[in-house]
């Protein structure tokens, strides 16, 4: 043999022929150009499930018969691995479109040996193709199997979720199997109900795992009445930690008092939910006033939250930006004010359905890009149960003074030190999410316009709030000297809490014609005194010794 005889170098191949002489001679010649011939039966093929090896078929003009015996038992290798030879020209043009390729007896060598490797090529490309199948199956399987284990995780977690609250009313579409956006609802141990909408970046799995520990926190500081600012400030703290740096998580978290009156929030990057009377008229908008949860460190992460009286039989409807971002079916997004417009139109409870039919009637057949959660709370009396007096809910008289210097006001949340001391006492536990706001309005007032000298003005500005805390965190980091002292004395007898936060400081001046000036509530700040104001009893500024006092009637 040459070298190109060589070159084919004991290629397997399989031969299925009719025992004719010429069959015999063209045996020999493929034997003579270096391939390994073996000569199979159709049963053979039937028991082969990879077509792997090329397989050539000989039939002679006068076996055509054969052809088509062959070509009912076994036609699925034959189309796409055979090569059929012939000493008919005429047999070879017929059958042509059942065989991967054809070729005459009379072709040379080289024609051969192209039509041979064409063949071995394409077999094993298939090959590689079945190959490829069962791995993307197995990998499929345990993709599958994995999300089985976290969808189970997920329903037990969220099985005490209260979505079934008679006065809320939920829409909640994801774009995957697995939800990138969060609605949790939970009563409190007082009668009071809080709700938690949150925004993960993405959807699917990814941002899903972020909602576990998220919901875990939610549900066991629900059980324990804790605040809202607490509960934002342990959210943040477990998401920083957790989360890649391209992530985060936008939320509102709000709290309705037992008999449905009184609302307090904090919203960090959502959509303004809507406040709305009976009518469907917007009375306000829980502008977010803060970053998203997960961003920031604990020293920069701003807790302060925002409370008001809700108007009777008044609604707040809260929705993530898949919602608002819904793309209709003439290509269009719906945009805050066409959704506003649609709750207007629909705005009791039993009308809600015609307003998921309107939206979904906007959407059409068009692909969600974006999870949609919306969710309407009636501001209604929770019937969560009435709050029994506890048997012993006289306490003893007390009078805590705690006096803060820069290496503490840098290194601890003060407030939230004060209130894990002050809610171990039975009277006082009853009222710890309006006691911690009250006390974190005074603090954050003397720490910020006292020692820091922050100018509230800077948030009306574009951009404001980022630059307001941006400066705060540089001028608490600086800070030398100056302190903090909190007073907060208990009157048993007539239960009343009277909390004093004076500084050392030379930053706000209140007007002394009259220290508490009413703040219109359409500016994004300033609404600290006047929260006081309306909350408190006895609310005296003094100039001298630049201190703020007021009492609190439990």
């Amino acid at each position: 043999m040459n070298s190109r005889t060589n070159s084919a170098a004991a290629a397997p191949l399989w031969v299925l022929q009719d025992g004719s002489a010429n069959a015999q001679a063209l045996l020999q010649r493929l034997q003579q150009l270096g391939y390994h011939v073996e000569v199979i039966q159709p049963a053979q093929l039937l028991t082969t499930e990879v077509t792997v090896v090329p397989l050539v078929v000989i039939v002679n003009e006068t076996r055509e018969a054969l052809l088509s015996e062959w070509w009912q038992q076994v036609s699925s290798y034959l189309r796409n691995s055979a090569l059929l030879v012939s000493d008919s020209q005429a047999l070879v043009q017929n059958h042509a479109h059942k065989f991967a390729y054809v070729a005459s007896y009379h072709d040379v060598d080289d024609v051969l040996r192209l039509k041979i490797q064409l063949l071995t090529n394409q077999s094993c490309y298939r090959q590689q193709i079945v190959e490829l199948k069962q791995a993307l199956s197995w990998h499929k399987a345990r993709v599958d199997r994995e999300h089985q284990l976290v969808e189970h995780i997920f329903q037990n977690a969220l099985s005490r979720n209260y979505l079934d609250y008679p006065h809320v009313n939920t829409y909640l579409t994801p774009v995957s199997k697995f939800n990138g956006d969060l609605c949790l609802i939970a009563p409190g141990p007082l009668g009071n109900l809080y709700m938690l909408m949150a925004d993960f970046t993405g959807h699917g799995l990814a941002p899903a795992t972020g909602a576990l520990p998220l919901s875990q926190a939610f549900f066991a500081m629900s059980d324990r009445g804790v605040s809202v600012a607490e509960m934002v400030t342990e959210f943040n703290f477990r998401l920083n930690r957790l989360l890649p740096n391209d992530m985060f998580c936008a939320a509102i978290l709000l709290e309705l008092s037992a008999n449905g009156e009184r609302v307090t929030y904090w919203n960090g990057g959502m959509p303004a939910a809507l406040v709305c009377d009976q009518a469907g008229t917007v009375l306000r908008r829980l502008d977010p006033q803060h970053m998203a949860l997960g961003v920031l460190d604990d020293d920069d992460f701003d807790s302060r939250v925002t409370t008001f009286r809700a108007a009777p039989h008044s609604s707040i409807a809260m929705f993530t930006d898949g919602v608002i971002e819904l793309l209709g079916h003439q290509q269009e997004f719906l945009g805050a004010d066409a959704l506003e417009k649609m709750l207007s139109q629909y705005p009791n409870t039993e009308r809600f359905n015609e307003l998921v039919n309107e939206l979904e009637h906007f959407r059409g057949e068009t692909p969600l890009r974006d999870d949609l959660s919306l969710a309407i709370l009636y501001c209604r009396p929770t019937g969560l149960g009435e709050v029994k007096p506890e048997p012993d809910m006289q306490s003893l008289p007390f009078k805590l003074t705690s006096e803060l210097h820069p290496e503490q006001l840098r290194s601890i949340d003060p407030v939230s030190n004060l209130m894990a001391a002050l809610s171990q006492l039975p009277l006082l536990r009853r009222h710890r999410t309006t006691i911690y706001l009250l006390l974190a309005e005074a603090f954050n007032n003397a720490l910020e316009h006292g020692l820091l000298g922050l100018d509230s003005a800077l948030k009306s500005q574009p951009e404001g709030f980022a630059e307001y805390y941006q400066q705060r965190a540089d001028r608490l980091n600086a800070l030398q000297h100056g302190c903090i002292l909190v007073t907060i004395e208990l009157q048993a007898s007539t239960k009343q809490l009277k909390i004093t936060v004076a500084d050392s400081g030379d930053g706000f001046i209140a007007p002394p014609s009259e220290p508490c000036v009413r703040v219109a509530t359409e500016q994004s700040y300033g609404r600290g005194l006047e929260l006081l104001r309306q909350m408190t009893t006895d609310l005296q500024w003094n100039q001298a010794q630049r201190e703020v006092s007021f009492t609190y009637s439990m």
